[in-house]
């Protein structure tokens, strides 16, 4: 399997002084399904953050397929993650004045994606959400709206996806349901993904896990 992502020796430490990250070394395959794991603070969104090139460590490197971040300016770093990373959060940031389908079409307008309704439609069928097009965000419950939040990635066809607490507004049923979906798509289409959660009962989905504890991999 081809390398996806490799920290170097990653630090982040913020203006109040606040270690997150110290030291943290990490290599993650093509077509893995990686969780890290650990309590609240002990760093896991900062990783997340940094590997897709949301935030600049302080010191170290992320190497994303094979690109040394840190040589890339904004829009260069930009336009190097299309295709290749999307993210799913806690909150789900769904456009509140758009119905489902549009939340998926103006992603895909954005990224200049061909036929995209025809798309949009498909993912939605497949993540059971073909009856709830027409709804708004306010009209579904918790694991709907993270549901469509998925489809949102899934419509840039991205090889990367970072999930940051993906179930952490769920309960513990819906949550499992959430990590199926994953599981599926990292199966059947081979998809990487590298999923933050503090939650145990999830920790049998991963192939393999990656324990954080006060910024340090343990």
């Amino acid at each position: 399997m081809s390398e996806v992502v490799r920290t170097e020796n990653l630090w982040k430490v913020y203006p109040d002084g606040t270690r997150a990250l110290r030291g943290v070394n990490i290599t993650v395959k093509r077509g893995e399904f990686v969780g890290i794991m650990g309590p609240s603070g002990s760093g896991k969104s900062t990783l997340l953050h940094l590997i897709g090139g949301l935030d600049r460590p302080t010191k170290g490197e992320v190497v994303l397929f094979g690109r040394r971040l840190s040589l890339m300016d904004e829009d260069e770093l930009a336009e190097f993650r299309k295709g290749k990373v999307a993210y799913i959060f806690q909150f789900y940031y769904l456009l509140e004045d758009f119905n489902v389908l549009e939340n998926l079409l103006i992603v895909a307008e954005m990224a200049g994606i061909k036929r995209a309704e025809e798309k949009a439609k498909r993912i939605l069928e497949f993540l059971r959400l073909s009856h709830r097009l027409k709804h708004k965000p306010n009209q579904l419950s918790g694991g709907e709206q993270q549901r469509v939040a998925i489809g949102r990635a899934l419509i840039l066809d991205p090889v990367l996806i970072l999930a940051d607490e993906p179930t952490g507004n769920l309960d513990m049923e819906e949550g499992i349901r959430i990590f199926e979906v994953f599981k599926n798509l990292n199966e059947a289409k081979g998809i990487t993904f590298l999923v933050a959660t503090h939650n145990l009962e999830l920790k049998r989905f991963f192939n393999r896990v990656i324990n954080l504890r006060d910024g340090e991999v343990v």
